[in-house]
């Protein structure tokens, strides 16, 4: 199968690069950089923005074959990994970067996207537990969350055959692609039974990405995962 990757160069996506390319498949990443991602086998990398209608289609033109699927593993930035630090991502970025992918994509007759969110978006917030809640709120985090909260609302108006993988705290322990990745649990669209010490490695999100992308899982509909 061939994919079509956002966020491609990120500590998920690269995950997701290697665990798609070891299985046999091909996929084309649009990245911002042509440095951030290196050139592989199997893998066409095209520059562009994901907030651009032809920077997606010129990725999409340059496919070797049309996309099965679209993995959509980009996220907000600051200026570093303190949950304190300021925020350098401009509002909606992630909201706005899946819309315009999914223009494109619907116009292409492309419908199936999985998209990496994390717990406390939409019905899962309520079964946070209560010192994440109050950490999110009072720290710079709350925009990332604000922004796939948008994300979440808006997708679902959309005609994609879409997914949300609503990741507990990831854990970055184990950034290189070639780390072993353990399995998850589904904990439902809310999250029911998430606990204060949950948490998932990166490598078992991207591994869980790839199998709900691949076998057509969870199709409109969002699941919470923890390790």
């Amino acid at each position: 199968m061939h994919f079509f990757l956002l966020g491609a160069s990120g500590r998920t996506g690269q995950h997701v690069v290697s665990q798609l390319l070891s299985q046999g498949h091909t996929a084309t990443a649009l990245v911002r950089t042509s440095s951030s991602l290196a050139p592989r086998a199997g893998l066409t990398i095209v520059t562009g923005s994901p907030l651009s209608n032809s920077d997606i289609q010129s990725a999409l033109d340059a496919s070797p074959s049309s996309p099965s699927a679209t993995i959509f593993t980009l996220n907000t930035v600051r200026k570093s990994d303190s949950p304190f630090a300021a925020q350098v991502s401009p509002p909606r970025f992630l909201a706005d970067s899946c819309a315009t992918v999914c223009g494109v994509l619907e116009q292409a007759g492309l419908k199936r996207i999985v998209v990496m969110s994390t717990a406390g978006v939409g019905d899962s917030w309520g079964q946070l537990p209560l010192l994440s809640k109050g950490f999110m709120r009072l720290t710079n985090i709350k925009y990332a969350l604000q922004d796939h909260g948008i994300l979440d609302n808006e997708i679902r108006l959309t005609k994609m055959d879409w997914t949300l993988v609503r990741a507990v705290m990831l854990k970055f322990d184990d950034e290189k692609p070639t780390d072993t990745k353990k399995d998850v649990r589904t904990l439902g669209s809310n999250g029911e039974g998430m606990g204060l010490g949950d948490s998932v490695s990166v490598a078992s999100v991207a591994s869980f990405l790839v199998k709900v992308a691949i076998e057509g899982l969870f199709v409109r509909s969002a699941v919470v995962v923890a390790n």
